[in-house]
């Protein structure tokens, strides 16, 4: 393949194309609900093909560690109960507070490792916070719908469930049984291939999840502008705690640092929406194409940070 080709430069510069594909989706936004309908299976592929690259041994220490799980809890059950009650001493209520729920309650965004790469880190630590807090995931989310669940929306315990089995448990089970059968060697030839082309379906989700914010600023655009410092603001804070936290707490290098950072800001609201889209309420969306330009663009400003650190120290 040509170093010039389309998808090696954007493989190298997979921040800037995130934060192109969110901007493209606020400028059509009726071609990204179209997308939005299909990005379920763009997903449930996105993870197993994710799944299936990882080194399993250790990716298995990774989650033996202490640490992991208890960022896991930091990320889903502590932030929750910091953002919300912060939103709510801000006056906010009803479905925005149980939309603001929801999104704390998600785990990190699958995209997650390949940032972390792309910063010249491994992406092995950003995985085990990936696969932990995605698996936390469902206990929070449940509870946070449970308890902020407002009168016009409900929790259907067996519709609940069986999106967590298809779009939770299918991917990993999956990815499990295609590692018996499978050799390590096969496997990262095979991943080889595939991480050429994911990056592509990365570019889906910021694309397709920000119409809904788009026509709230058609209608709204005071409103809008709001949602999108509330959705700085759930990007931001999460992103500097877990850093702070990482470094203060448990006194991890730069590179544990950034990976519990990352994956704090960064969510998979999708996989949210996905699982539970009857029970978030209408304002889920608009909230989660307000995040989109921050998530993305935080890494960005991260890679400039530690390139000036890095400068700075030399």
């Amino acid at each position: 393949m040509s170093s010039f080709s389309p998808l090696h430069l954007i493989n190298k510069h997979a921040a800037i194309a995130m934060i192109l594909a969110s901007v493209l989706g606020f400028a059509f936004p009726d071609e990204a609900n179209m997308l939005l309908s299909h990005l379920p299976q763009v997903l449930f592929f996105l993870m197993f093909f994710t799944l299936i690259g990882i080194n399993q041994p250790k990716l298995v220490r990774m989650l033996s560690r202490y640490d992991t799980w208890s960022y896991a809890v930091w990320h889903s059950l502590g932030l929750t109960a910091l953002l919300v009650s912060l939103a709510y001493l801000a006056g906010e209520r009803g479905e925005m507070l149980l939309a603001i729920a929801a999104v704390m309650a998600t785990g990190s965004l699958f995209g997650a490792p390949a940032i972390i790469r792309s910063m010249g880190f491994s992406p092995m630590y950003a995985m085990a916070l990936t696969i932990a807090t995605t698996l936390v995931m469902p206990v929070v989310l449940f509870v946070n719908l449970y308890c902020f669940q407002t009168g016009d929306v409900h929790l259907d315990w067996a519709l609940y469930i069986e999106r967590l089995l298809i779009f939770i448990v299918g991917p990993m089970a999956l990815s499990a049984l295609v590692h018996r059968v499978f050799s390590e060697t096969q496997l990262h030839h095979v991943h080889q291939q595939l991480s050429k082309i994911t990056i592509l379906l990365v570019m889906a989700f910021p694309f397709g999840l920000v119409g809904a914010y788009r026509h709230l600023f058609d209608s709204q655009p005071l409103r809008a502008l709001s949602m999108l410092g509330l959705g700085v603001c759930l990007v931001v804070v999460p992103y500097v705690l877990s850093f702070y936290a990482s470094r203060q707490f448990y006194r991890f290098d730069i590179e544990h640092s950034v990976s519990a950072a990352v994956s704090s800001g960064a969510r998979n609201l999708l996989l949210t929406y996905t699982i539970a889209a009857p029970f978030v309420g209408v304002e889920f969306m608009p909230l989660a194409g307000a995040m989109q330009l921050p998530i993305y663009a935080l890494p960005l400003l991260t890679k400039w940070w530690l390139a000036k650190m890095h400068k700075v120290a030399a």
